[in-house]
Formats: structure tokens, sequence, C-alpha cells
């Protein structure tokens, strides 16, 4: 093999390596976002319906409205 064919070769395998350094810690992160996003709107929205069935907050239902004089 000529000497340019193991630069070009070590050169592509060093921009492999380093692209799979930087771009796997960025993949993994966006699983995890993906996967709380669907956790968040299935699971969250759920508890949420069952805990305040009309729309509104037990503080904010309780309490009497204010009224100034």
């Amino acid at each position: 093999m000529d000497y340019y064919t193991l630069v070009i070769l070590g050169a592509l395998i060093g921009f492999l390596v380093l692209a799979a350094l930087l771009l796997v810690p960025v993949y993994r992160f966006l699983q995890r976002e993906d996967e709380a996003a669907h956790r968040f709107t299935v699971e969250y929205l759920r508890r949420q319906q069952t805990a305040h069935p009309n729309g509104t907050d037990d503080e904010a239902s309780s309490e009497p409205p204010a009224t100034q004089p």
C-alpha cells in the first residue's frame, strides 16, 4: 500500500471515531427527552384529569372570590 492510502484510512477512521464520540451522547440525550415527553403526555395528563376532573384547581375552587368594598 502507498503511504497516501494509510494516511487516508487513518484520517477516515479517526473522523468516524470522533463523529461517534460527539454524536452518541447527543443521540442518547434526544432519546431520553423523547421518552420523557411521551411519559408527560400520557401519564401526567391522565393523572391531572383524575385529580381535577372539572379543570379547576382545588385551592381556587375552595376559596370565595375576593371582593373589595
